[in-house]
């Protein structure tokens, strides 16, 4: 499990952005009901149709500044449909995509806003976890869009609608969700490639790039933590206190032999990096290093877990490949 990289045993941090959630309002739908109504398989996402709304959405697509928004109420479908208000030029969206993307959510009943993630933090989701009007909306679209989409009653909360705590507002309900995509979360490091010194541990990858193994040349400790940039990405850098999502494959420095594969498990690991949440050696070789970027640490033993560790954790020198994908 991921959780063996860190120094305490609750490491991983969940995702703390719920769509939907707002310190503000009443307590909205949890994430556990969003999946509730979420696509049983990422590869059944149908897109929205896509129509003119009776919506009106002012201003320039900006993440850190909301819209100015107007719905003739009440607004109600029986299709959720999208209306592309500012044409981006990005990737398109797939139903396997992870997107993180800024939004504002209101009734379609009253015109109210329930949510907004405008000037904070942007919703990160995978959309087969997504409710399932949102996938649908999203799904299609470009990197760079602004959106308007109307969320049918049938792809929308259920039940869980009421948790908004507004008049009008129930599993009946058409959402309307106004969102400027921001990015695709990468499955893996992309941008400039580094060359290592010869007498660092080199990365063996699969045909599509994937780390799978590391090949150990010179099994002497390093004095202190070695942080090696393979690929350089153009994110922006890490710092103390971030929510850092990355993949890695870990082995001991003495044998190259792999201990633990957040790929092979399938599923990243997310940590708040420079807080000691995780081993020394990740905390000072991932901070300063930039989201994209594909890491190499060499770690001596007393900044990893020790020669002799009490919980199963491997022993001495270690070396780790770390793919940074995300960072807030």
């Amino acid at each position: 499990m991921p959780r063996r990289i860190a120094a305490l045993p609750a490491a991983a941090v969940a995702l703390a952005v719920v769509l939907g959630g707002c310190a503000s309002e009443p307590e909205a739908p949890t994430a556990a009901e969003q999946s509730a109504s979420a696509t049983e398989q990422a590869t059944t996402v149908e897109p929205a149709a896509v129509a003119d709304l009776p919506v009106t959405v002012t201003g320039e697509a900006n993440p850190a500044v909301a819209p100015e928004v107007q719905i003739t109420t009440p607004l109600t479908v029986e299709e959720t449909t999208r209306e592309v208000v500012v044409q981006g030029s990005g990737e398109e969206i797939t139903a396997q995509d992870e997107v993180q993307f800024a939004y504002a959510l209101y009734a379609g009943s009253t015109g109210e806003l329930l949510d907004s993630s405008y000037g904070g933090t942007d919703a990160r989701f995978e959309l087969a976890d997504v409710t399932k009007g949102i996938a649908r909306g999203l799904v299609g679209a470009h990197v760079g869009d602004r959106l308007a989409i109307a969320i049918a009653p049938g792809d929308g909360f259920g039940e869980a609608a009421a948790q908004f705590g507004k008049e009008g507002v129930d599993a009946d309900t058409t959402f309307v969700l106004v969102t400027d995509v921001v990015r695709l979360i990468p499955d893996q490091a992309t941008g400039e490639r580094v060359d290592a010194p010869a007498n660092l541990p080199s990365v063996d990858v699969d045909e599509q790039g994937v780390p799978t193994g590391i090949t150990v040349s010179d099994p002497a400790p390093p004095a202190d933590t070695v942080a090696q940039t393979l690929i350089r990405g153009t994110g922006p850098e890490v710092t103390s206190g971030m929510h850092v999502k990355m993949q890695y494959v870990g082995a001991t420095l003495a044998d190259g032999e792999v201990f633990e594969s957040s790929w092979d498990a399938g599923e990243a690991f997310e940590t708040t990096i420079g807080t000691g949440q995780v081993i020394a050696g990740w905390d000072e070789g991932i901070v300063g290093q930039t989201v994209g970027s594909r890491v190499l640490l060499v770690i001596p033993a007393e900044d990893a877990y020790g020669e002799n560790p009490t919980g199963g954790q491997p022993a001495g020198a270690l070396v780790f490949v770390v793919d940074i994908l995300d960072a807030y």
